[in-house]
């Protein structure tokens, strides 16, 4: 009987606790807030004028009602990409840092984080302003914790509209003393976008005979100087290094930009200056080894400016052939950011640009705003003497087969901020006018 009782007891006791469990439970609901997501509670709202016009800056109004008994996290708000495409986001108001924007691949995000108590309302304001005519019909997104509540909104963007007044218009009425009188015309200059000589760029190639075939040794940029076909590069390009001595020289010429250089003749040095890294080589047959006409080349020339007027913060625009970056003809583009002197050359010795050029493009053509060349980019590092920049070990100079130690190093390589001013090769490209004018019997000129 006493252990029944004791049963009894126990039972009752575990009821009781269980009981007194739901009871705190159900009271601890009611009366402390929670983190949840109830959609049926939560009212989202967007405002955006239905139309604008480009450069306009409108605002988006975000509104966010938190109408459950529990706290409600704003976590992001998602914006489509279709709106994102179309204007510039401006400002998001409260602030959002760039390390709190998340990028998806139809949305853009805006990591929030503010909570809103029960009853409580919040605006959020991003401003934008369109630059691309869009009819943008699409939804805002808020992400709180796994739940995503969504609203519609449409706007239109378009270009701004200027009502020209037809004959059917009546003026409106003026005094009788009024004359109107006409406005001012202020002209503005027109830009005339610059014609780019990329067809007098060159792409050179110093081969050596090996076999039956000729085989690359190295490969620079060249800029045609004249129509019978003198071509100013760099002296590197085209004298023997250590453990490689090119037998001829390829000109590649460039038909088309999207295209690569089509190999068309072969060239000889005609003069080399070491100490200014230039040289000037003249095309002399085609790549069957018949001497060309020189009287009727015709090669595209380059237009050649005065590099003495080039000044500080003026625009470059370069092209050439790099080692990196592909076969096709580049272009890289900065301004002038100085000049370095040399005790030879007086205070214009290089040009220092802001540009960055690799290796390949030495040789090749820096021209200014109107696409006339006013310098030539080169390996020599600025006021450091005659040593190059970078050479490497690359080809194969020795012919054994292998690339190895055993093999010359190259100067194709590195980059380049300085920049030989024109003006300091025009004594070397007159010069090699009167020897070619000078040889009589210019016909016979082959190549090795």
């Amino acid at each position: 009987m006493k252990r029944e009782w004791v049963i009894a007891l126990v039972a009752m006791g575990v009821i009781t606790f269980v009981l007194a469990s739901v009871a705190v439970i159900l009271l601890v609901r009611n009366t402390a807030p929670s983190v949840l997501g109830d959609k049926s509670k939560v009212n989202l709202y967007v405002q955006v004028p239905p139309q604008a016009d480009l450069g306009d800056e409108i605002q988006m109004r975000i509104t966010i009602e938190n109408e459950s008994d529990a706290i409600f996290s704003v976590d992001e708000i998602r914006l489509p990409a279709q709106l994102a495409d179309a204007a510039v986001v401006k400002e998001v108001f409260p602030s959002v840092h760039p390390g709190q924007q998340e990028f998806y691949a139809d949305w853009t995000g805006y990591k929030i984080g503010i909570m809103l108590e029960p009853g409580e309302r919040r605006e959020f304001i991003i401003k934008l302003m369109p630059w691309q005519i869009a009819d943008v019909a699409n939804q805002v997104e808020v992400i709180s914790k796994k739940n995503t509540y969504s609203t519609g909104f449409r706007v239109l963007f378009n270009k701004k509209i200027v009502l020209e007044p037809t004959a059917t218009q009546v003026p409106p009425t003026r005094p009788p003393t009024w004359t109107p009188q006409p406005l001012p015309t202020l002209e503005l200059p027109t830009a005339t976008p610059m014609a780019l000589p990329y067809r007098s760029v060159v792409k050179i190639i110093a081969k050596a005979k090996h076999s039956s075939y000729l085989r690359d040794l190295w490969r620079g940029s060249g800029a045609i100087v004249t129509s019978d076909g003198l071509i100013l590069t760099n002296a590197h390009l085209v004298l023997p290094i250590p453990g490689a001595r090119p037998d001829v020289f390829v000109v590649a010429m460039t038909n088309d930009p999207a295209e690569e250089p089509v190999e068309a003749y072969f060239a000889e040095p005609i003069l080399t200056d070491e100490d200014l890294d230039l040289a000037v080589i003249r095309i002399v047959s085609d790549l069957r080894y018949k001497p060309v006409d020189w009287k009727t080349l015709n090669l595209p020339a380059v237009t050649i400016a005065d590099s003495n007027q080039v000044q500080l913060g003026d625009p470059l625009t370069i092209l050439g052939y790099p080692g990196i970056g592909g076969e096709t003809i580049t272009l890289t583009s900065g301004s002038v950011g100085g000049f370095t002197s040399q005790r030879a050359y007086g205070d214009r010795a290089f040009i220092k640009t802001s540009a960055t050029i690799s290796g390949g493009t030495s040789g090749g053509v820096v021209l200014n705003s109107q696409g006339q060349m006013i310098a030539v980019p080169t390996q020599l590092g600025p006021g450091q003497g005659d040593d190059l920049v970078d050479c490497r070990v690359i080809t194969d100079t020795n012919l054994d087969g292998k690339i190895n130690q055993y093999d010359a190093c190259v100067p194709v390589g590195g980059f380049i901020n300085a920049l030989r001013p024109v003006n300091l090769a025009m004594a070397l490209i007159k010069s090699a006018q009167q020897m070619i004018h000078a040889t009589p019997t210019e016909e016979s000129t082959t190549v090795p």
